[in-house]
């Protein structure tokens, strides 16, 4: 592997020496110059700069090189590599020098140089002319395998890297892909037949369809599906996530169909994985990139982002496997390298910067969450103290509104206290705030003074979220939880599959209530049919070549008002104030009846004791 990169002369970098390790990273601001490390090195190995772009020494040179007289202009490349240690043997020297030299007319391969030395301070010494008779150490130099991924990963890198794919497999089951095409050219030309009868009658041949004997092309056109939608029609982030798995998948055939004891030394050059990746998945595209180099690659890249340059620190990271990083700047027109660690790195690419008000507002988050807290507490040793009440816990002020009346209608209203204070916030998470707070209080209460507890969320992420905070409180006898349950109109939702709907208070409501909730504007229409789908879904009608309408085409009218609208905070409120303000008998007796198995809870557990004790 490389432990050692010279460069002069090469675009914006004027004269750099810099250690490399199995994973190296080069960190800068735009125009820094950081890419051009990884192009110097792309030009060394493949004759390229950038993608497919040839070497031209115009461009290329840098222009701020000092001139000479009757001295060429040129550009130098030098690397010194650590030999593996099986071609060390017998040597007393481990590291091995390559020199290639540019100039105008193109690569002087009368001026490249090579053979044994050692490092010592970044530079390349104790040279020795050549290797040895009968090595096999320039075999291993020109069988380095060295791929450059642009920053810019389009759709014909993509078939390009397919098409390497292809001749990695190639070499070891030529024989079996061609079986395999000769069937399909079978079947093919038996659909012709017709067509190409009329062409031999026309032009006395015997005509036929035909693969052509290179399947590249083919290979380059295929696509890999996933859950059948094609990886050109996923995000760009899923697709930069494959380049490492093909990659390595292509460096084990390529070591599989080499001969016995040759050794294929693998060299990614990364510009940028970061593009379009969103910054939680950077941490698993860098543990792909640990895996990688734990299988022997040697890996170069390029970032802005501290979540790839903070591949150093990862936990997956193992010992054996050594990491470093450089700070790339720019002065006086030419780039520098220079080694850093992740600290200093923070600082320089301006992300202390961007997370200070970040972490600023977490703070005062929780501030203000803890202050809740403690008047929660509060609160509840007032309420505790003047009353021995079961206590129910709701997500808000509209559930205390509607739970209060259907209390009411049954009775109950004045045997159950439901704490929502007024000032409180809404949401599952501040009810469950509220319940750790009464379970805190009850611990060191006598067990026969202790009191029931109930709270009750809604069934949709937030709500299965707080619940799942409670594992604690509700290992108590007293104090239960409870996520509300789907009603028939929610199962016949379910059973379509893929449909993006939730079981809260609202959407448990009576029919005649959302009929009189579109008529107030209580409710808002979700125009984006997306939204409205899980991530099932939408596969299903990209699968199914469906439409949306055909997908809810057996709902009631009443399903599809829960699905294409939802109700507004403010409409949330009205709907709570005109249940708790109605006289409407038949309209109490289809609440009653909507949350008979939360209500049966409330009387069967909160004002039945005895039979938890």
């Amino acid at each position: 592997m490389i432990r050692l990169i010279s460069i002069k002369n090469f675009r914006s970098i004027s004269n750099q020496a810099f250690k490399a390790e199995e994973i190296t990273t080069f960190v800068g601001r735009n125009d820094a110059g950081k890419s051009n490390v990884l192009r110097a090195l792309n030009l060394f190995f493949n004759g390229q700069t950038d993608h497919n772009q040839s070497f031209n020494f115009e461009n290329d040179h840098n222009k701020y090189a000092p001139k000479y007289n009757q001295r060429a202009q040129e550009i130098v490349i030098e690397l010194a590599l650590k030999l593996p240690k099986s071609y060390r043997k017998n040597l007393t020297l481990d590291y091995v020098y390559w020199k290639k030299v540019w100039r105008e007319e193109g690569v002087r391969n009368d001026y490249e140089e090579s053979g044994l030395c050692t490092i010592r301070n970044n530079q390349i010494q104790k040279r020795t002319k050549g290797f040895p008779p009968r090595s096999k150490i320039p075999y291993l130099l020109n069988a380095i395998d060295f791929e450059y991924i642009p920053a810019t990963k389009d759709w014909n890198y993509f078939q390009n890297l397919q098409i390497k794919l292809y001749d990695s497999l190639a070499n070891l089951s030529d024989q079996g892909l061609h079986q395999s095409a000769s069937s399909f050219e079978e079947e093919i030309n038996a659909h012709v037949q017709e067509l190409t009868q009329a062409i031999d009658n026309e032009f006395s041949g015997s005509n036929m369809v035909k693969l052509p004997k290179n399947l590249r092309s083919i290979f380059g056109a295929l696509e890999f599906n996933s859950d059948e939608i094609p990886l050109t029609r996923r995000g760009d982030g899923i697709k930069i996530r494959h380049i490492p798995m093909i990659l390595s998948f292509i460096a084990s055939r390529k070591q599989k169909a080499a001969k016995r004891n040759t050794i294929k030394p693998q060299i990614w050059a990364f510009e940028e994985p970061e593009n379009n990746v969103e910054f939680l998945s950077c941490f698993e595209l860098n543990r792909q990139l640990i895996e990688a180099a734990i299988n022997y690659t040697q890996i170069l890249i390029t970032t802005h982002s501290p979540a790839i340059y903070a591949i150093g620190s990862s936990e997956k990271l193992p010992s054996n496997v050594k990491t470093t990083s450089y700070y790339v700047g720019q002065k006086d027109n030419a780039t520098f390298v220079s080694q850093t660690d992740e600290k200093a790195l923070h600082g320089n690419m301006g992300f202390l910067q961007l997370i200070a008000p970040i972490v600023e507002d977490k703070r005062k988050e929780w501030d203000q969450r803890e202050k809740e807290y403690i008047q929660t507490q509060e609160n509840l040793k007032n309420k505790l103290s003047k009353t021995k009440l079961p206590h129910l816990f709701l997500e808000g002020k509209s559930d205390k509104k509607v739970f209060g009346c259907l209390l009411k209608a049954k009775g109950l209203n004045d045997k159950v206290h439901i704490f929502v204070p007024s000032n409180a916030s809404n949401g599952a998470n501040s009810a469950a705030d509220r319940l750790q707070a009464f379970h805190l209080l009850q611990k060191h209460v006598k067990p026969k003074d202790k009191l029931q507890a109930l709270i009750i969320l809604d069934n949709d992420d937030a709500g299965k979220k707080a619940s799942d905070t409670l594992d604690d409180a509700v290992a108590s006898k007293h104090i239960k939880r409870f996520l509300l349950k789907p009603n028939d109109d929610l199962k016949a939702m379910f059973k379509v599959g893929g449909l993006n709907i939730n079981t809260d208070l609202e959407r448990l409501m009576p029919p005649s209530l959302w009929q009189l909730a579109k008529t107030k504007g209580w409710v808002e229409l979700v125009d984006d049919h997306y939204e409205k789908l899980t991530e099932c879904g939408r596969k299903k009608l990209c699968n199914d070549n469906i439409s949306f309408d055909d997908l809810i085409s057996k709902l009631s009218e009443h399903q599809k008002d829960l699905l294409n609208y939802r109700f507004t905070d403010e409409g949330k409120d009205a709907l709570s104030r005109h249940i708790e303000s109605s006289q409407d008998e038949a309209l109490i007796h289809a609440l009653l009846e909507a949350f008979k198995e939360p209500l049966d809870i409330i009387e069967n557990f909160l004002l039945a004791p005895s039979k938890t004790q």
